[in-house]
């Protein structure tokens, strides 16, 4: 089970101003959730803030699973904005590009 962490809850009330909990906020988060709330997704937001460009090929060493179940999971977080990829020469490199999200993992590695 994914807790949200004190200061992330603070963040959610606080991004709109004027209606603390607009429908579209609450979507808007809602979907983020739900596109990070699988454990191989967490770990590998994890893995992805903690190396220096981490390319598949480092993520399903470390994650110890095949290539295409990695890829999958980082296709569902492109899709919803969560990470981009940059080629560089021959590597797909992946990085955090949602600030919400960067902050839960931020949380959730205990601030490293």
């Amino acid at each position: 089970m994914l807790l949200i962490p004190h200061d992330i809850v603070y963040y959610l009330s606080m991004s709109n101003s004027s209606a603390a909990c607009s429908e579209e906020k609450i979507s808007e988060y809602a979907r983020k959730l739900k596109a990070v709330g699988h454990p191989i997704r967490l770990k590998l937001l994890c893995l992805i803030a903690r190396e220096d460009d981490p390319c598949v090929s480092d993520l399903w060493r470390c994650l110890e699973q095949p290539q295409p179940v990695i890829s999958q999971h980082l296709a569902i977080l492109k899709e919803n904005g969560i990470v981009s990829a940059e080629v560089h020469k021959t590597r797909r490199v992946y990085s955090i590009i949602d600030p919400f999200i960067a902050e839960l993992i931020k949380e959730i590695r205990g601030r490293n």
